[in-house]
């Protein structure tokens, strides 16, 4: 009675594995907001790095961004959490209370003619006096809270609109990215020239146009054995997730200076020109020179506002002006925030302005199903 159920279920368990394996793979997993590169990259069973081999020694080397949800654009400070007023009513109800029991205990002690009190009456009377100590303690939070908010809200209103009002955008598919700025070695080995002021094979290629980068990426594509590839510019929502990696402070490292110091070359410190790439700190993702050296262009059109508050996989396509992010070997702090914007023609290559390159994960995946 036993072997035939035992055998039906065994032949019920085997049919079932090749209907799982066939089952369509559904949405991309989003990012958590917590986990490694290299975590994540194993969860969607992709390589965490790539490299593109251009020849000559040199690779571009790239790494996975995972799929993910972000605030884009400059977000109001948040509000205080402590008020003044509720801190002074506190301080009223706790020194009331503690008032009226040392009242109240002196007229029973005046009674009795001798000084006495119960543990009970203790125990309300320090109650009562933390209370008020308390609200003593949240009131001078709440004035430092206040003057936070001030100062912050302040900044915020003196910032471009153009960086208004953040934003949610969710990027549904990971992608590759250039883990540093596109070198002048790597332009000259794919394009045939170099056309950068500060001359250095590990130095970013600048001078480069919007119309110059995208012809990079073009050639690149033609370079590549298997066409399935796909390499273009990023869009800004990309760029700035990448940017970003999670944070939600002005630059990838903190809000302080000192903290930008620690991953950009930028007129404080670049001593006026540009340097090699990936000195500097890397953000969580990995990436180098994501603030300073040169400006980044994206593949995105021009938009002087955010006109949506929620976003999937957002792209300009039409407009003659291109959007422009990072910042540059010559720019002052507070232009090299995370989301700050520029944009100009596609045909102007001034002096500091550069790129990365990304990679269609979906592109990269069906060239993984063939073998490359």
């Amino acid at each position: 009675m036993y072997q035939p159920m035992r055998t039906l279920c065994l032949t019920a368990a085997l049919l079932c594995v090749p209907l799982h394996a066939a089952a369509p793979a559904g949405p991309w997993p989003l990012w958590d907001g917590k986990e490694t590169v290299e975590s994540y990259a194993a969860r969607v069973g992709m390589p965490a790095t790539k490299s593109i081999d251009l020849g000559s020694g040199v690779k571009l080397e790239l790494v996975l961004i995972p799929a993910g949800q972000f605030i884009m654009g400059s977000a109001e400070p948040a509000k205080p959490t402590l008020t003044v007023a509720n801190s002074n009513w506190l301080i009223g109800l706790g020194g009331g209370a503690a008032t009226l029991l040392l009242l109240l205990l002196i007229i029973t002690c005046t009674k009795k003619r001798k000084f006495s009190f119960s543990l009970r009456w203790l125990l309300l009377l320090m109650i009562a006096t933390g209370l008020c100590i308390g609200g003593i303690a949240r009131r001078s939070l709440a004035i430092k809270e206040a003057a936070r908010y001030e100062r912050e809200m302040s900044e915020f209103n003196a910032r471009p609109a153009n960086e208004k009002p953040a934003h949610l955008v969710t990027l549904t598919q990971p992608f590759y990215m250039g883990k540093y700025l596109v070198t002048q070695s790597q332009y000259e080995l794919v394009i045939g020239r170099n056309p950068s002021d500060f001359k250095g094979s590990q130095l970013p290629v600048e001078t480069v146009s919007w119309n110059d980068a995208t012809a990079f990426c073009a050639k690149l594509n033609e370079r590549l054995s298997d066409k399935a590839l796909n390499v273009h510019l990023p869009t800004e929502a990309q760029w700035e997730f990448s940017c970003r990696a999670g944070t939600r402070t002005r630059f990838n490292s903190g809000d302080q200076e000192s903290d930008l110091d620690s991953v950009a070359w930028y007129g404080a410190n670049s001593k006026g020109t540009t340097h090699p790439v990936g000195l500097k700190k890397a953000n969580a993702f990995g990436l180098y020179d994501m603030h300073g050296n040169v400006l980044q262009w994206c593949g995105d059109a021009w938009v002087d506002h955010y006109d949506k508050e929620e976003v999937t996989n957002p792209i300009i396509e039409q407009g003659e002006d291109r959007d422009l992010r990072g910042c540059t070997w010559s720019t002052e702090c507070d232009n090299c925030r995370s989301a700050s914007r520029n944009n100009i023609h596609a045909s102007f290559s001034g002096r500091g302005v550069g790129f990365r390159i990304v990679m269609s994960v979906s592109e990269e995946r069906r060239a993984a199903r063939k073998g490359v």
